[in-house]
């Protein structure tokens, strides 16, 4: 069996685990020249989504049937929704691997909005003690959060905000209950969710069904007083839309861990959005513990491949 590896992060660990049992048969490439020549030989493939660009999802086809799987090394995978893959061939993720880190980085942002980070730490600039803004602070416990998509990030943020105290209601595609969830409703119901929400939190795949799901219409339906997150991608966000729902008081605050287009370009007019955090697309950074699940998950589903049995995270068959 032969394997090509591509990654962008945990590259060190990702080897450490699949060299000793693939050896020379693992070809560790980087940039999309070099995998695509590298694909015609490879059984399997194991990539960073966004480096399963159009060119190389063409070369994957044209290798077929050799090539049977692709193991992504994110949780996202839109690039392999929106290239496609052979029959045949099955596309597998990191699962819940990042999930933890991610849905922390979701409820930090949350909690900074609500206890006014971004007051204080104007105030911190201009070196001013001004109490006043707490007047303006809140917490999760008794408030309602609707977290749109319920996969394992969706359900790990559930999970912890529900410890804060705070009422869970599940947006997702089939609105199936959830013992996380004291709610759940179908994504198409989403505009009788958002006017009872006090914050709404993304974690929903990107697709064409998600994209710009939150627009002008759903934002004014929510709360003046209402925060959103988004940890998921940055196009499922109109982000002119958000620009003027901030400018104009339609909701209170917002946190963003991904823009469109990314990286955000230093003259985009959410730079000057107020009420508004960005962290550029790390939130599920968490040193060596990050790293190494991912590349467990990775290990495991190459000895399942090798074993012929069932591999895990499948989103794509």
């Amino acid at each position: 069996m032969r394997a090509v590896l591509s990654a962008t992060l945990a590259k060190a660990e990702f080897i450490a685990r699949l060299m000793p049992i693939l050896g020379d048969d693992l070809k560790v490439v980087d940039g999309e020249p070099a995998i695509i020549a590298a694909v015609p030989e490879a059984d399997a493939l194991f990539l960073t989504d966004f480096l399963y660009t159009e060119r190389v999802a063409a070369a994957v086809r044209a290798a077929a049937p050799r090539a049977k799987w692709l193991q992504l090394l994110t949780a996202g995978y839109d690039a392999a929704k929106q290239f496609g893959v052979p029959a045949g061939v099955t596309v597998t993720n990191m699962g819940d691997a990042l999930a933890v880190p991610v849905a922390t980085h979701a409820v930090m942002l949350l909690l900074a909005l609500q206890r006014q980070l971004p007051a204080f730490m104007a105030n911190h600039n201009r070196r001013v003690w001004d109490r006043s803004v707490g007047a303006r602070a809140t917490i999760p416990d008794q408030s309602t959060v609707a977290v749109i998509g319920f996969g394992h990030i969706g359900r790990e943020i559930a999970r912890l905000l529900r410890g804060f105290g705070a009422r869970i209601i599940a947006v997702s595609r089939s609105g199936r209950p959830h013992a996380l969830a004291d709610e759940s409703v179908p994504i198409d119901r989403l505009l009788d969710v958002l006017p009872r929400a006090d914050a709404v939190m993304v974690a929903v795949p990107l697709d064409p069904s998600t994209e710009r799901l939150i627009g002008p219409r759903e934002l004014n339906a929510c709360k003046r007083s209402a925060f959103l997150v988004n940890i998921a991608r940055g196009s499922i966000v109109d982000g002119l839309a958000l620009i003027e729902a901030l400018m104009t008081g339609v909701i209170a605050g917002a946190a963003l861990d991904v823009t469109d287009p990314e990286p955000l370009p230093k003259d985009h007019p959410l730079w000057g959005a107020p009420n508004l955090i960005m962290s550029p697309h790390f939130a599920g950074a968490c040193g060596a513990l990050g790293t190494q699940r991912m590349a467990a998950v990775a290990e495991d589903n190459l000895k399942r491949f090798l074993r012929g049995e069932a591999l895990t995270n499948v989103v794509m068959l």
